[in-house]
């Protein structure tokens, strides 16, 4: 038996299914208890994968990091690509496979409750599918984000102290003081300026009166 087999490409990144995959057929069909709600939710299960590695895919090209290929296991997939020159990249490409999982379990959810709605068939046929893109999405979700290696979380969560150097960094705090500053200056030029204008008034209205005023001899 084949290890694997190719599923496509993805602009230019080969895509391909371990054998490992099939595993999932015997739960699906436990969980459903028939061949057509295991077919559906098995499909279900496998674009999820899918699109858990292509939010790796699309996050590590934004950054221009170049991509390999993609293999689709039981539980989990491999995005691989080379090593980013910056750790805020690994930093991202870790958290875009939950983010795409994300986007699809809103998607999935939203979905669920038209259809359960509008249409009670459509819902019931559709319901072994909704249930991998929610409950199972969910469940996937929260493991990839285990601080294990090597699961996305020993990589995504190196977020925190990335964020937390982010915030003292004196450059950043010495560029709002600038903007405060700059701010409070044109404030007081703004401020000096009607000064003047308003003083300059006053003068010329007494020298006005003044002239005005007739001299008795």
């Amino acid at each position: 038996m084949r290890a694997n087999w190719p599923l496509g490409s993805w602009r230019g990144i080969p895509i391909a299914l371990h054998w490992t995959v099939l595993l999932g057929l015997p739960w699906f069909f436990y969980k459903t208890g028939s061949v057509v709600g295991t077919l559906v939710a098995f499909a279900a299960f496998v674009f999820l994968l899918l699109a858990h590695e292509l939010g790796h895919a699309t996050v590590a090209l934004w950054r221009r990091v170049e991509v390999a290929h993609i293999e689709l296991f039981v539980l989990h997939g491999v995005c691989a690509h080379e090593v980013p020159d910056y750790e805020e990249d690994d930093v991202l490409i870790a958290w875009g496979g939950v983010a795409a999982q994300f986007v699809v379990l809103v998607i999935a959810l939203g979905v669920s409750l038209l259809l359960f709605r509008l249409s009670p068939i459509a819902y019931f046929w559709t319901a072994p599918a909704l249930s991998v893109l929610i409950q199972t999405n969910l469940v996937i979700m929260i493991l990839n984000l285990i601080p294990v290696a090597p699961l996305d979380g020993s990589k995504a969560w190196r977020a925190l102290p990335l964020l937390r150097e982010w915030a003292r960094d004196t450059s950043w705090a010495a560029r709002v003081r600038e903007l405060f500053s700059a701010r409070k200056r044109a404030r007081d030029r703004r401020l000096e300026a009607d000064s003047q204008r308003i003083a300059a008034d006053i003068i010329d209205k007494l020298k006005k009166r003044k002239s005005d005023t007739p001299h008795k001899e």
